[in-house]
C-alpha cells in the first residue's frame, strides 16, 4: 500500500465526512497493521502526523482514532488508549453543534474501541460499565457498526469469567450483527470466538469446524490474524489431548511429538481410529481394546485367518508404534491387549474425522 496516496485521501475524507472516512480508514488500516510491518507502520504514522498538523478540525477525531488502530494492532495497548481517548475528547466537543448521523455513528465506534482498549487494560469493569451505558443509550438505534463490538466486549467479558454459556449468546448477537452489517472481516473474529469456547468447553470436533472456517476466511495478507488463528490451533491441539488423531491431513500429534505424518498409510490410520472409536465408546469398559479378529475385520474387511493376517496385523502395529511411541520398548499410547491390542486406559484421544458434522451455533 502507498501511504502517500493514503494521506491524500484522508483530506479529502476528513473535509468531506470524517465519520464516513473513519469506516472506510479502518478497512485501509487492516491491511496495513495486519501485515505486521513495522517500518511501513511507522511510516504510515509520519504521513498521518503531517495530515494532522494541517487537518481541519472535524478530521482529527478520524486521525486520532486511526492511530489508535493501528497501536492496538501493534499490541500497545496503552498506547493506543491514549490515541482513542483524544479521539473521543476531539468528536465529543464537535458533537455539541454537529448532530449529524456520521459524527454520532464515529462517536459511537471511537467509544466502543475505547471499551474494548479497557478490556485489554485488564479493566474489567470499566469497559463493561462503559459498554452497559453505551447499550442503554444507543443499542436501540440499531446503527451499523456500532453493536457487533459491542456484543463481542460483553462475550469477552462473560468468557473471561468462565460464563461460556453466557459468552456463547453475546457472540451469536454479534454473529448476526455482522452479518446484518456485511462485515465480513469482523464476522471471522465471530468464528474465531465460537472455535475458543468450544474448545474451553471440551467440544473440540467443533472447535476445529469453526476454526478451519475462520482459517479459510482470511485473505493471506492478514498476517496478524493468521497468526492469532494459528495460535488458538496450537492451543486446541495442545489442550488436554494426549494422542491426536487428523484423518483429514493424515496427521497424528502425541505428547512428545507434533504432526507426525502418516502419508499414504491409510492402514495405520485405519488401526487407529477403530481403537478410538472402541477406546471412546464403551463407557462401562474403558479398558477394552480389540482383539485381531476384530481389527481385521475393521481395518482390512476381511474375515480373519491367523495364517494370512497375523504377520500383517504385527508388522503394521509395530510401523504405527515407530511412528507414535517415544520408546517402543515400553509402549505409552498402544498397548497389547489379550489376543489383541488397545490405547492406553485414561488416554486423551482426539479424532478428527474427514468429515465432521456441523453440531450447531
Amino acid at each position: 500500500m502507498h501511504f502517500r496516496f493514503v494521506a491524500v485521501h484522508l483530506r479529502l475524507a476528513g473535509l468531506k465526512s470524517t465519520a464516513s472516512f473513519v469506516l472506510w480508514q479502518t478497512g485501509l488500516l487492516r491491511i496495513a497493521a495486519e501485515s505486521v510491518d513495522a517500518a511501513e507502520i511507522e511510516k504510515w504514522n509520519r504521513e498521518l502526523d503531517v495530515f494532522m498538523a494541517t487537518a481541519p478540525k472535524e478530521a482529527l477525531p478520524g486521525a486520532w482514532y486511526c492511530k489508535g488502530v493501528v497501536a492496538s494492532y501493534s499490541n500497545q495497548p496503552r498506547l493506543s488508549y491514549r490515541y482513542y481517548f483524544r479521539a473521543w475528547k476531539y468528536c465529543h466537543a464537535l458533537l455539541e453543534h454537529d448532530h449529524s448521523a456520521e459524527r454520532l455513528n464515529q462517536y459511537l465506534k471511537i467509544w466502543s474501541n475505547l471499551a474494548y482498549n479497557f478490556f485489554e487494560l485488564g479493566l474489567i469493569e470499566r469497559s463493561e460499565y462503559t459498554v452497559d451505558l453505551l447499550f442503554r443509550r444507543y443499542e436501540n438505534l440499531e446503527r451499523p457498526g456500532i453493536n457487533g463490538p459491542l456484543y463481542m466486549i460483553k462475550g469477552r467479558l462473560a468468557e473471561v469469567r468462565r460464563q461460556l454459556d453466557v459468552a456463547h449468546s453475546w457472540y451469536q448477537k454479534a454473529h448476526v450483527a455482522f452479518l446484518k452489517d456485511r462485515d465480513w472481516h469482523s464476522h471471522i473474529y465471530v468464528l474465531y470466538a465460537y472455535a475458543r469456547l468450544f474448545r474451553l468447553q471440551g467440544n473440540y470436533p467443533q472447535a476445529y469446524w469453526y476454526l478451519d472456517l475462520a482459517s479459510k476466511a482470511v485473505g493471506d495478507e492478514f498476517i496478524s490474524l493468521n497468526q492469532t488463528l494459528l495460535r488458538e490451533r496450537e492451543r486446541l491441539e495442545n489442550d488436554a489431548i494426549d494422542l491426536l488423531i487428523d484423518s483429514r491431513s493424515l496427521i497424528v500429534s502425541t505428547r512428545e511429538q507434533n504432526e507426525v505424518p502418516l502419508g499414504k498409510q491409510y492402514v495405520l490410520l485405519g488401526i487407529l481410529e477403530a481403537l478410538t472409536e472402541v477406546h471412546e465408546g464403551d463407557a462401562e469398559h474403558p479398558d477394552r481394546g480389540l482383539s485381531k479378529a476384530e481389527l481385521i475385520e475393521r481395518v482390512w474387511k476381511e474375515k480373519y485367518r491367523p495364517e494370512a493376517h497375523d504377520n500383517k496385523l504385527y508388522y503394521n502395529i509395530n510401523r504405527l508404534r515407530k511412528l507414535i511411541e517415544p520408546d517402543m520398548r515400553h509402549p505409552k499410547y498402544l498397548l497389547n491387549w489379550k489376543e489383541g491390542y488397545r490405547l492406553a486406559p485414561g488416554l486423551k484421544v482426539h479424532l478428527v474425522k474427514t468429515s465432521e458434522s456441523r453440531i450447531g451455533e
